[in-house]
Parts: C-alpha cells; sequence; structure tokens
C-alpha cells in the first residue's frame, strides 16, 4: 500500500508557489515513498520463535503486527513467538519521508510448543475437549448489571426442570484446529424476554416457553440449532477473548449477541474469558444495560 498519490499534488503547489514567489521549492527535495519488505529466520535454539527483518528503503519508522491484528512500534527488527500450531499473518507497516507503505508475509507454524500452556490448549485439552454448562450445582446462567450485581441466575433445580434440560444438554466442542461444533442434543429451549417467548415464532407460530426436538426450530432460526463452526482465542487485556465464528454460533443463550439481544441468527459472536482453566470455562457478554455470564465445565 503505497501513498504516492499526493506527491503531484504537492509538487503542483511548490510550482505555484514559486511563481507566487511566496517560497522556493525544487521538486527533486520531495521525496519518494517507501517500500516496504522484510525477511522472516527461524530463531536458532528457540522454538517457534522468528526474528522480523525489514529490508525496506526509505523508512524512518516500523510498525508491527505480530500476528495479533493491532500494531506495534518498534524497530527495523523484531520477534514473534507462536505457541500454536497455525498460520500466523505478520504485517509490516513503515513510514517514510514521501508515504506510508506496507507488506505481510504468511508464517506456518507446524507443532505447537510442548512447553507452552496456552488458553487455546487449555480449552480443548491439548487436542479435543466438549464442554457443557455447570451442573447440577446453580449459577451456569446468570444475568446481572454492568457492575456484578446479579438481577437473575438459575437454581440447581432448573438444571432438570422440563423447560430447561434442553438447554443444559447442549456440548461446546473446541478442537485445536479451530473448529468448534455445538451439538444441542436434538432439543432447544424458547427462551423469554420480557416474560414472553424469543423469537415469538422460534418453534412456530404459538411458540411458548419450553423445549421443543429440533425439528420444531423454525426455518429461519436453523442456524441456532447444531452445526460446524471455528473460533478464536484472542489475547488481550485485561482479558483474552473467545471468538466463535459462523451464523449462528453461540455459548450459553443464542439470544446474547453481539450488541445486546438479538431476534435473529448473527455471523459470529465474541466472549470475554473471565475464567479458563481445565475444570472450569467462564464467559462473559457485557453491554452498557448489563451482563450475560456462563460457566462450563467439561463433560464427564
Amino acid at each position: 500500500m503505497k501513498l504516492k498519490s499526493f506527491l503531484p499534488a504537492a509538487a503542483a503547489i511548490a510550482l505555484v508557489a514559486i511563481g507566487f514567489g511566496a517560497c522556493k521549492y525544487d521538486v527533486k527535495d520531495l521525496q519518494s515513498a517507501p517500500d516496504a519488505s522484510f525477511t522472516v529466520t527461524p530463531v536458532a535454539g528457540a522454538v517457534n520463535k522468528y526474528l522480523l527483518t525489514s529490508t525496506s528503503t526509505g523508512a524512518f519508522r516500523y510498525d508491527w503486527d505480530r500476528g495479533t491484528g493491532g500494531y506495534v512500534t518498534r524497530t527495523s527488527t523484531d520477534t514473534v513467538y507462536f505457541p500454536d500450531r497455525g498460520n500466523y499473518t505478520v504485517r509490516l507497516l513503515v513510514y517514510g519521508q514521501g508515504g506510508v507503505d506496507s507488506a505481510r508475509q504468511v508464517i506456518s507454524v507446524a507443532n505447537d510448543d510442548p512447553a507452552a500452556i496456552t488458553p487455546q490448549k487449555i480449552l480443548t485439552g491439548n487436542s479435543t475437549k466438549t464442554w457443557i454448562l455447570d451442573q447440577p450445582g446453580a449459577g451456569a446462567l446468570f444475568v446481572g448489571d454492568p457492575g456484578g450485581a446479579q438481577w437473575w441466575s438459575n437454581s440447581a433445580a432448573d438444571v432438570n426442570a422440563p423447560d430447561r434440560t434442553c438447554l443444559f444438554n447442549d456440548e461446546y466442542t473446541f478442537k485445536m484446529d479451530g473448529t468448534f461444533t455445538f451439538n444441542d442434543k436434538g432439543d432447544f429451549r424458547v427462551d423469554d424476554e420480557g416474560g414472553q417467548p424469543w423469537p415469538a415464532d422460534m418453534a412456530g407460530p404459538g411458540s411458548n416457553i419450553a423445549c421443543y426436538p429440533s425439528s420444531q426450530l423454525a426455518a429461519q432460526y436453523s442456524a441456532w440449532g447444531s452445526g460446524n463452526f471455528t473460533y478464536q482465542v484472542i489475547s488481550g487485556t485485561p482479558s483474552n477473548m473467545l471468538k466463535v465464528i459462523g451464523n449462528g454460533a453461540h455459548i450459553g443463550l443464542y439470544k446474547a449477541g453481539r450488541a445486546g439481544t438479538i431476534n435473529m441468527p448473527e455471523p459470529d459472536n465474541t466472549y470475554e474469558i473471565l475464567e479458563l482453566t481445565p475444570t472450569r470455562l467462564v464467559v462473559r457478554k457485557m453491554y452498557s444495560w448489563g451482563q450475560w455470564k456462563f460457566t462450563l465445565k467439561p463433560k464427564p
């Protein structure tokens, strides 16, 4: 990406200025835009660590995106470490006197670092792991105000209640290859909003707040049923994020969408990871009006 288009205009302005005698410029003083490029070299003796070396010309500033999606200003060299196998896109943004340019490369990491304990490894059990809403106790589903005060959470009795068993048998499976599977186990729950079924036609006209066989899930909401998706664990401060990708992908409740309560499936959903251990996963959806929090445990 070279931002050179302004140079002819700049030259024209300089010539006009010369014509009016306000000041003098020489077109040859205008600099060419930088040309971004870099090399990637494995660091000897280090697992999954790479040296990034800019080979750019005409640059005085170097911003690196080390596969995270965000740029950080560094020198003309930097290092990057990937604990998990996969393909990572590294980008370099350079600034010069004559403009800005960028370059990118995909680094393919063949194997995990066996010494690294990462959120993805915990989530997947280092291979494949299935999670369910925490049970038989209370509190797997929690809704409250932004400060954390509780408005409602499920009781232990709710786990086996006729109108909620179809929610507590749902399975969420994460694999190291980045795939995510939701299994509704053959049934689904029409949840409520303001005491009314939501959406009102989720199980067809006259839907109630209840469990239904998956065959009754209306076509326009079918993406909320069993399906295969992908996911990303996104590093962040103060919390990591878990993004499930694919139309209808969700954790906990289908209606807790990207910006609030939704009445149609969305293409992805991102959750804040509040806690992740081998035996406990707590994720949260935070909104201006409040929050949903979902607590899961490994399937026995």
